[in-house]
């Protein structure tokens, strides 16, 4: 009884209020920004021919992708290593919710749609954003089609009869498979010059791997691309080749493959991260032995602009939940909206959520235009790597803001908000943290040409006059030459020199006219030259340290203008080299 009438008590008194949750919804139609920034940059017809395929990504986004992501990334990953009868096994158990997302993305054309080319140059354009509209309800299952993507290109650049035998498999819609990119080890990292896997020739044209890869991405894959070093090849990053491999054997067993462990990562918690033991493993030489790192980096081209349209859908996706918050949650008597400071804060992200769509849908479309030869490769050398790292870093600071600006709310597990900003700091990891990127960045700079065509391309993109001047045009001489280019910087570099020489030598007669107008009326008493308890005068201060040493030394070191003997204080008047006497003007502010 006591009990009932508590509750009903409870119950009477208790506040009815209930937040209405933050919705999201189509952002082809909602985000203004994405939708001008694909209709500005693609032309008029492929802008409407791709528009049902980004509107229809848009709504699936919304229904089954995201209870299928909601319940992969509360079912992670799970590694047996033995079965009941205590045979090793090392089976990878993935939540049927995560493999239903890779199949969605195969089946939405995620890796397909830039090699059926029904958009020429402008397929990457589509590509990337029809990811950038399906990726926030992914769990992340674009990593091993980012992976695919970019084996891919690999195969048809490199090698034609491995292309003939697994690229219409990758790049299938139904029944496709997947592929991963083993580079990383313990030793080495970014500094793939020290990985250690080996490879010994088999005979046939095949090798067998023998090392561990330490971080592996995909596990689940049927494919994988890995760097090793053929035995004898020497030392350094020159003597690596690259090598695919298949995972499983014919009968479903590893390929002499051990499974050490899954990694607990801060984020992208559905996604099957590995540490790896290749024992034995059979590959295949892509393109023959040698050159393995070159081979690497259109693969790269392709994962860094995948984390960079990552790292903006993760802003897009929080921004339109931000927005839908603040029209309904009141505080101090009116909606966030009507707030000036949570407005000025929501204008602030959105601003950097404009100009990161700008950079990372040119660096789309210059992926595709150097897949269609009409791009220049030195630029894209360029700005890749600095859309990667621009927009994976503000990506990180864009969406703490914006977990911030739902209050508590944003800080509780359940809301699925934290998993923004967990999910977003990958981006400024994988291939290639910011410090590799902005070397990557200072290395192409070198490139005579690169300088003045990543220059003229900011400018033509700012005033809107067309496109730039490719560096290979530079170089040859079409539009600024590298001789002429040196020479301006050079010329630039000289003339800033020279004024900040001038620019000096001012400042110091400023200093020595005032500094002689100051001490001929006036005794200079620094803060800390103040009289002391016992009465003593205070110690007067000098234009020059005096120095200690020889005679000599100390006869430099004496104050350029004499003083009257009786007063001790600075004369008004300074003897010239010549021996004239000029007067000065007292113009030293009082203190």
């Amino acid at each position: 009884m006591f009990a009932r009438i508590q509750a009903a008590s409870l119950t009477d008194d208790m506040d009815p209020f209930l937040q209405d949750a933050p919705q999201a919804s189509n952002r082809f139609r909602a985000d203004a920004t994405l939708r001008n920034t694909l209709e500005r940059i693609l032309p008029p017809e492929v802008f409407a021919d791709a528009s049902p395929l980004f509107d229809d990504m848009g709504e699936h986004a919304l229904g089954e992708m995201r209870a299928l992501a909601q319940h992969a990334e509360t079912h992670p990953p799970v590694h047996v290593p033995i079965d009941a009868w205590g045979r090793r096994v090392d089976r990878i158990d993935v939540d049927p919710a995560w493999l239903q997302l890779v199949k969605i993305g195969q089946d939405a054309g995620l890796v397909a749609i830039p090699y059926e080319d029904e958009f020429g140059e402008h397929s990457r354009v589509v590509q990337f954003g029809v990811i950038d509209l399906w990726n926030p309800s992914s769990a992340t299952a674009g990593c091993p089609l980012s992976m695919t993507d970019a084996a891919v290109r690999v195969l048809l650049n490199e090698d034609e009869d491995l292309a003939k035998a697994y690229v219409p498999k990758l790049t299938a819609r139904a029944n496709a498979w997947t592929s991963g990119q083993w580079m990383t080890e313990k030793e080495g990292g970014s500094d793939v010059g020290r990985t250690g896997t080996l490879a010994r020739e088999a005979g046939d044209g095949w090798w067998t791997l023998h090392g561990t890869k330490w971080f592996t991405s995909a596990t689940t894959a049927d494919i994988s691309l890995a760097l090793a070093r053929p035995e004898g090849a020497g030392e350094g990053s020159r003597a690596l080749s690259l090598f695919l491999l298949e995972l499983r054997n014919p009968d479903g067993t590893w390929n002499g493959i051990a499974v050490r462990r899954l990694k607990d990562k801060l984020g992208t918690k559905a996604l099957p991260t590995a540490e790896l033991d290749l024992d034995g493993t059979a590959a295949r030489a892509i393109g023959g032995i040698g050159r393995g790192v070159p081979k690497v980096a259109p693969m790269l081209n392709i994962t860094r602009i995948w984390a960079a349209i990552g790292s903006l859908s993760a802003i897009g996706g929080g921004l339109m939940l931000a927005r839908d918050y603040a029209n309904k949650r009141e505080a101090f008597g009116r909606k966030l909206r009507d707030l000036p400071v949570h407005r000025r804060w929501i204008a602030r992200i959105a601003a950097e959520y404009e100009a990161a769509n700008v950079l990372g849908y040119r660096a789309a479309l210059l992926l595709g235009q150097i897949e269609h030869a009409s791009g220049d490769a030195d630029l894209a050398r360029v700005v890749i790597p600095l859309t990667k790292m621009a927009i994976a870093r503000r990506s990180v600071w864009a969406t703490s803001n914006l977990i911030e600006s739902f209050g508590g709310a944003g800080y509780v597990e359940d809301t699925g908000l934290p998993r923004l900003l967990r999910d977003a700091h990958v981006n400024c990891i994988w291939e290639g943290t910011t410090s590799v990127m902005a070397l990557d960045v200072l290395r192409a700079l070198r490139a005579p040409g690169v300088p003045g065509a990543f220059l003229a391309d900011v400018d033509a993109k700012r005033l809107g006059h067309g496109p730039h001047v490719s560096s290979r045009a530079a170089v040859r001489g079409r539009g600024m030459g590298a001789r002429q280019e040196r020479r301006r910087t050079h010329g630039d570099r000289g003339r800033a020199l020279r004024g900040r020489a001038v620019d000096r030598r001012r400042a110091a007669r400023r200093r020595r006219r005032d500094g002689r107008a100051g001490f001929r009326h006036q005794r200079r008493i620094a803060p800390w030259t103040s009289p002391s308890a016992s009465g003593r005068s205070p110690r007067r201060s000098r234009p020059f340290k005096q120095r200690s040493g020889s005679s000599k030394s100390r006869s430099r070191s004496r104050p350029r203008w004499p003083t009257t003997r009786a007063s001790g204080r600075w004369s008004p008047r300074r003897r010239s080299p010549t021996g004239n006497r000029k007067r000065r003007a007292a113009t030293w502010p009082a203190s």
